[in-house]
Protein backbone atom coordinates (compact mmCIF):
# COMPACT_ATOMS: atom_id res chain seq x y z
CA UNK A 1 0.00 0.00 0.00
CA UNK A 2 1.48 3.33 -0.54
CA UNK A 3 0.20 6.50 0.89
CA UNK A 4 0.52 9.63 -1.30
CA UNK A 5 -0.19 13.11 -0.07
CA UNK A 6 -0.70 15.79 -1.84
CA UNK A 7 -0.33 18.07 0.65
CA UNK A 8 0.81 19.03 4.17
CA UNK A 9 -2.08 19.13 6.17
CA UNK A 10 -2.95 15.00 5.82
CA UNK A 11 1.20 13.80 6.79
CA UNK A 12 -0.31 11.98 10.30
CA UNK A 13 -2.02 9.30 7.45
CA UNK A 14 1.51 7.78 6.63
CA UNK A 15 2.26 7.01 10.39
CA UNK A 16 -1.80 5.83 11.16
CA UNK A 17 -2.88 3.62 8.89
CA UNK A 18 -3.32 -0.04 9.45
CA UNK A 19 -5.94 -2.59 8.93
CA UNK A 20 -4.16 -5.04 6.89
CA UNK A 21 -3.93 -3.48 3.95
CA UNK A 22 -1.09 -4.45 1.72
CA UNK A 23 -1.38 -3.03 -1.51
CA UNK A 24 -3.71 0.17 -2.64
CA UNK A 25 -3.05 3.49 -2.44
CA UNK A 26 -4.36 6.50 -0.46
CA UNK A 27 -4.43 10.19 -1.95
CA UNK A 28 -4.94 12.77 0.09
CA UNK A 29 -6.26 16.38 -0.84
CA UNK A 30 -7.15 18.43 1.84
CA UNK A 31 -5.06 21.80 1.88
CA UNK A 32 -6.32 24.82 -0.37
CA UNK A 33 -4.62 24.67 -3.73
CA UNK A 34 -2.79 28.02 -4.65
CA UNK A 35 -4.44 28.18 -7.83
CA UNK A 36 -5.78 26.40 -10.77
CA UNK A 37 -2.71 24.89 -12.21
CA UNK A 38 -2.46 23.49 -8.87
CA UNK A 39 -5.86 22.15 -8.83
CA UNK A 40 -4.43 20.73 -12.50
CA UNK A 41 -1.24 19.48 -11.75
CA UNK A 42 -2.96 17.66 -8.39
CA UNK A 43 -6.08 16.24 -10.89
CA UNK A 44 -3.29 14.82 -13.29
CA UNK A 45 -1.45 12.99 -10.12
CA UNK A 46 -4.88 11.21 -9.00
CA UNK A 47 -5.52 10.35 -12.45
CA UNK A 48 -2.24 8.39 -13.01
CA UNK A 49 -2.60 7.26 -9.74
CA UNK A 50 -6.22 5.94 -10.65
CA UNK A 51 -4.89 4.44 -13.75
CA UNK A 52 -2.26 2.28 -11.27
CA UNK A 53 -4.53 1.47 -9.14
CA UNK A 54 -7.16 0.32 -12.11
CA UNK A 55 -4.37 -1.60 -14.14
CA UNK A 56 -3.41 -4.18 -10.12
CA UNK A 57 -6.77 -4.26 -9.53
CA UNK A 58 -6.12 -2.57 -6.30
CA UNK A 59 -8.24 -0.26 -3.99
CA UNK A 60 -7.46 3.21 -4.03
CA UNK A 61 -8.85 6.11 -1.22
CA UNK A 62 -9.21 9.71 -2.19
CA UNK A 63 -8.88 11.95 1.18
CA UNK A 64 -10.50 15.06 0.71
CA UNK A 65 -11.59 17.76 3.18
CA UNK A 66 -15.32 17.75 4.46
CA UNK A 67 -16.14 21.37 3.69
CA UNK A 68 -14.30 21.09 0.13
CA UNK A 69 -17.24 18.68 -0.78
CA UNK A 70 -20.16 21.38 -0.34
CA UNK A 71 -17.98 24.19 -1.74
CA UNK A 72 -17.70 26.19 2.12
CA UNK A 73 -14.10 26.68 1.50
CA UNK A 74 -12.76 27.96 -1.29
CA UNK A 75 -14.06 27.36 -5.42
CA UNK A 76 -10.51 25.88 -6.30
CA UNK A 77 -10.51 23.16 -3.12
CA UNK A 78 -14.30 22.04 -3.87
CA UNK A 79 -13.25 21.65 -7.82
CA UNK A 80 -10.86 19.34 -6.94
CA UNK A 81 -13.01 17.53 -4.33
CA UNK A 82 -15.63 16.82 -6.15
CA UNK A 83 -13.31 16.29 -9.41
CA UNK A 84 -12.10 13.13 -7.21
CA UNK A 85 -15.44 12.24 -6.10
CA UNK A 86 -16.17 12.12 -9.96
CA UNK A 87 -12.79 10.42 -10.45
CA UNK A 88 -13.27 7.45 -7.60
CA UNK A 89 -16.85 7.03 -9.03
CA UNK A 90 -15.79 6.38 -12.71
CA UNK A 91 -13.14 4.26 -11.56
CA UNK A 92 -15.64 2.27 -9.44
CA UNK A 93 -18.23 2.02 -12.70
CA UNK A 94 -15.23 1.15 -15.34
CA UNK A 95 -13.18 -1.10 -13.39
CA UNK A 96 -15.22 -3.11 -10.75
CA UNK A 97 -15.21 -6.41 -12.42
CA UNK A 98 -11.32 -6.20 -11.98
CA UNK A 99 -11.47 -6.21 -9.21
CA UNK A 100 -10.65 -2.08 -8.78
CA UNK A 101 -12.31 -0.85 -6.24
CA UNK A 102 -12.50 3.17 -5.48
CA UNK A 103 -13.72 5.57 -2.49
CA UNK A 104 -13.69 8.85 -1.18
CA UNK A 105 -13.27 9.77 2.69
CA UNK A 106 -14.15 13.35 3.22
CA UNK A 107 -12.27 14.41 6.88
CA UNK A 108 -13.02 18.23 8.98
CA UNK A 109 -10.86 19.79 10.26
CA UNK A 110 -10.51 18.80 13.95
CA UNK A 111 -11.19 14.60 12.91
CA UNK A 112 -9.77 12.51 15.26
CA UNK A 113 -6.71 11.00 13.70
CA UNK A 114 -7.07 7.34 14.70
CA UNK A 115 -10.63 7.24 13.40
CA UNK A 116 -10.01 8.82 10.55
CA UNK A 117 -7.40 6.09 9.25
CA UNK A 118 -9.28 3.09 10.59
CA UNK A 119 -12.58 4.77 8.27
CA UNK A 120 -9.37 5.21 5.64
CA UNK A 121 -8.06 1.78 5.70
CA UNK A 122 -11.14 -0.44 5.75
CA UNK A 123 -11.80 0.46 2.51
CA UNK A 124 -8.23 -0.84 1.45
CA UNK A 125 -8.07 -3.84 3.47
CA UNK A 126 -11.57 -4.87 2.57
CA UNK A 127 -12.64 -3.41 -0.68
CA UNK A 128 -16.12 -4.39 -0.70
CA UNK A 129 -17.36 -0.63 -1.16
CA UNK A 130 -16.53 1.20 -4.29
CA UNK A 131 -17.50 4.65 -5.75
CA UNK A 132 -18.78 5.86 -2.47
CA UNK A 133 -18.69 9.34 -0.41
CA UNK A 134 -17.70 8.42 3.31
CA UNK A 135 -18.01 11.32 4.86
CA UNK A 136 -16.84 11.94 8.39
CA UNK A 137 -17.79 15.95 9.08
CA UNK A 138 -20.83 16.33 10.90
CA UNK A 139 -21.60 19.63 9.55
CA UNK A 140 -23.01 17.85 6.70
CA UNK A 141 -26.40 17.25 8.95
CA UNK A 142 -29.49 18.26 7.07
CA UNK A 143 -27.70 19.01 3.85
CA UNK A 144 -28.23 17.35 0.23
CA UNK A 145 -25.07 15.20 -0.46
CA UNK A 146 -23.51 15.32 -3.99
Amino acid sequence: MSVLLLDDSTGWLGDSLSGGATEGAVLAACDLPADWRSVEERLADAFHVARQCAARGAPLVYVVHSEDVRGTRSPLASALATALIGCARAVACEFQRDGAAANVVAIPTDVDHSSAARVIGGPLADPVLTGELLDLGSSKLGKVQP
